[in-house]
């Protein structure tokens, strides 16, 4: 003998009261199966789905190859030229001013290992395929932060006040992008994308690199133009996306890292999105948790 027999699933806005439950089809989600051979009788939820999913994953840093040079040109004689990514130097003012490893992309990996909870369970799992599920990643990766670098050659060419020509007027100076920090072991609230400036050690140009954080602290903005009573004082980066604009933490704590999981039961998709972080401190472990979108 088989018996199906749908049940409501309810939502978050109804007490455990099927009283309390609308009748409509829309509410019919969850299916028990009864079976029943002989005296021997199992239940089982043929379309559920994992309330939460959370896997443990590792960060990597892939390097910037890019070989970009910076010339400055004051009254048209030629002060210096400067590799852009030999010898970095912090600004500073910066909380994070000794760490010196700035990369083009950060790699999160599943490291094949996880939990979910089912109910009032929560059951540990090996791989992408485990119970009556399976994992899909978009790549072979779980998640990729990109971060915004420089390529190429630039020049700036500044007055005989050292102002940098900037369309039909001068500014005080340019923002430019520099990769994103990473440091085995950092959180990852601290791995940001990162930007640099010029400033003069008397007639000898310099760099100065700083997190995104780190300038705003200070209530700038360098993905904006700060403008002064007449023309401007910095200009700033445009090319940054809005997960350039936040740190990798706030990332994946808002949803940008997606997986989808199948139901093999059903095959059936249903898609998750990220919504919290842990990192095991001092290494570059963390576990990922995620919600249904």
């Amino acid at each position: 003998m088989t018996l199906t027999r749908g049940i409501r699933a309810l939502s978050a806005g109804y007490y455990r009261d099927f009283s309390d439950v609308p009748d409509t089809d829309e509410n019919l989600s969850t299916c028990i199966v009864l079976e029943s051979n002989n005296d021997d009788c199992c239940a089982s939820l043929a379309n559920s789905w994992p309330d939460s999913i959370a896997l443990d994953a590792s960060m990597s840093p892939v390097e910037i190859t890019s070989r970009a040079v910076l010339e400055r040109i004051e009254n048209r004689d030629l002060l210096g030229r400067i590799a852009i990514y030999d010898d970095p130097k912090f600004d500073v003012q910066s909380h994070i001013q000794n760490v010196k490893s700035c990369c083009s992309e950060i790699v999160i990996n599943f490291e094949n290992t996880g939990k979910y909870v089912l109910g009032n369970s929560t059951l540990a799992f090996f791989g992408k395929n485990f119970d009556d599920y399976q994992l899909d990643f978009q790549s072979d990766h779980l998640f990729k932060k990109e971060f915004v670098v420089c390529r190429g050659s630039i020049q700036e060419i500044a007055n005989e006040k050292g102002f940098l020509q900037h369309e039909n007027s001068f500014t005080e100076c340019k923002i430019y992008p520099y990769g994103g920090l990473f440091g085995y072991g950092m959180h990852p609230k601290q791995m940001e994308s990162c930007i640099f400036r010029t400033v003069m050690d008397g007639r000898s140009p310099g760099l100065r690199i700083s997190p995104l954080s780190a300038l705003r602290s200070l209530g700038i903005d360098p993905t904006e133009d700060q403008r002064q009573e007449v023309g401007y004082k910095f200009v700033g980066v445009k090319n940054f996306s809005e997960s350039q604009k936040i740190n990798l933490y706030d990332e994946l704590k808002n949803g940008f890292c997606k997986i989808e999981v199948t139901n093999r039961n059903i095959n059936e998709k249903s898609m998750y999105k990220s919504n919290g972080i842990f990192h095991m401190p001092k290494t570059n472990l963390i576990t990922i948790n995620f919600i249904p979108v």
